[in-house]
């Protein structure tokens, strides 16, 4: 039991120690450079629009149609559930 346990913290040790240096690190360079980032992400989202518009409407535009594909889905879902249960319980019968 001794042995696991010092397995477990060296290989907690191991992983741990480098990844929060390199979030330490990230945070370090996100801080310092946060403006340069976000104009980089306007910049770069007005640009890949057709008609450069922002993505947020353009993704706003589309939310009614995904909405009606993901409700499509779930009926026909609730449908072939509806049909396997019955088909079960009249297999069941016989």
């Amino acid at each position: 039991m001794r042995r696991v346990s010092l397995v477990a913290f060296f290989w907690t040790l191991v992983l741990a120690v480098p990844f929060t240096a390199l979030a330490l690190s990230a945070v370090a360079y996100i801080t310092d450079h946060l403006f340069g980032i976000a104009a980089a992400l306007t910049q770069f989202s007005q640009a890949t629009t057709r008609i450069g518009r922002p993505w947020l409407l353009e993704v706003a535009e589309r939310m009614p149609e995904v909405a009606g594909m993901v409700v499509g889905q779930l009926i026909i879902l609730v449908i072939l559930f509806l049909v396997r249960t019955t088909e079960a319980k009249e297999e069941s019968k016989n």
